[in-house]
């Protein structure tokens, strides 16, 4: 029996060494292909996760309104701006479909340069506007600024199909004429913007998550199965 394990013998019977030999082998290579699985799911989960939950970048602006009287208004110095404002405006320059994104405009008055007029408030009226996106909340936003305040306002936006998105924003200075009965707006700001929405192969922000974490799972499962196979054909 010793002689027939290692070589065909006289009537040319193969030794038990030859029969185990081939299971080992394929057992090697069933746990490098699930090796391999693992690593394609792996890679999938991480950039699928990665692209996710990577931040998105923003765009922005920063000006200075001048106390006095306001460039380009009617004629009157009722049409002054009680403070000088440090303006600032920022939005998002891309967005994932799914995700919301914020438009965000802010007005600090500088305590030195309040203007000597007869009005205790200032008032402002921002709207924010891109085409085929919607933006909570929606129209124009208006408040009322003592010469000391500062504002802030926020909207969301969000979209539901890639492509870029053109749209602006309008910051007026408003002022009631009682001859006319009506409030004037005296435009301070308009900044044009730009806002891109992204997806994954077809995916969302939500769904590509999804699928990372599904990736992922995977990975550890084949990680695992091909270790088991490898360890029962040594």
């Amino acid at each position: 029996m010793g002689h027939r394990s290692s070589y065909r013998d006289q009537y040319g019977c193969v030794g038990m060494a030859g029969i185990r030999h081939k299971p080992q082998k394929r057992g090697k290579v069933l746990g490098k292909l699930l090796f391999g699985l693992s690593l394609a799911f792996l890679a999938f989960g991480l950039f699928s996760l990665g692209w996710a939950v990577w931040p998105e970048p923003t765009d922005g602006i920063q000006m200075m309104i001048p106390a006095g009287v306001l460039p380009g208004s009617p004629p009157g110095e009722s049409y002054s701006s009680l403070a000088t404002y440090d303006l600032t405006l920022s939005w998002p320059k891309m967005l994932r479909i799914g995700d919301v994104g914020e438009i965000r405009v802010t007005l600090m008055a500088e305590q030195s340069k309040i203007a000597q007029v007869d009005r205790k408030a200032q008032i402002v009226l921002v709207e924010p506007s891109i085409i085929n996106l919607s933006l909570d909340p929606p129209g124009q936003t208006q408040a009322n600024l003592a010469p000391e305040q500062d504002l802030s306002l926020t909207w969301k936006v969000e979209g539901q199909r890639r492509g870029t998105f053109p749209g602006e924003i309008l910051v007026s200075f408003g002022f009631y004429d009682e001859t006319l009965e009506e409030l004037v707006n005296v435009p301070v700001a308009v900044v044009d913007l730009s806002v891109r929405l992204t997806d994954l192969w077809g995916m969302g922000a939500g769904l590509a998550l999804w699928f990372g974490v599904v990736g992922l799972t995977l990975w550890g499962a084949f990680f695992v199965f091909g270790r088991m196979v490898m360890a029962n054909g040594e």
